[in-house]
């Protein structure tokens, strides 16, 4: 009896800190810099991706690194990945095809290029993926 109201309050404990700690959380929009597709050789093409992020916050430029699934950036589409000869990545999306990573990365910003991510405010640099922005934000040019 004697050990277990220590272990109760030590329980207690991290479970206040985990809850505090996610309440303090802002969540704010990241730029995607990279799209890396997850690859185990010999020839298993994964269903997620690493995204690279930057995000300002305050008056610094920070970065991250996340997963997120292919389907994310791809609402309610099927598609098809493999790889292909040489051991280049093929994606194909209804009719269309694209080849090597390069091509994929492209199209994967082609319907958002950008992040959603929380961040702490007290370390800025703790950063984690929430979901992918496909509302598209630009500016107009005349």
């Amino acid at each position: 009896m004697a050990i277990l109201i220590p272990l109760l309050f030590l329980f207690s404990y991290f479970f206040i800190r985990k809850i505090w700690f996610q309440l303090r959380k802002i969540r704010t929009v990241a730029s995607i810099e990279k799209i890396q597709i997850g690859i185990i050789q010999p020839n298993l093409v994964l269903p997620e991706v690493k995204v690279h992020y930057k995000y300002y916050f305050q008056s610094g430029l920070y970065f991250g690194a996340g997963y997120l699934n292919i389907s994310d950036f791809l609402p309610g589409q099927e598609f098809h990945l493999h790889l292909g000869p040489n051991q280049i990545p093929i994606l194909y999306i209804d009719d269309r095809e694209f080849i090597t990573e390069e091509h994929i990365e492209h199209f994967l910003l082609s319907g958002g290029g950008s992040v959603f991510i929380y961040i702490d405010p007290i370390e800025p640099y703790h950063s984690r993926i929430d979901q992918v922005n496909l509302n598209w934000v630009g500016v107009p040019s005349d």
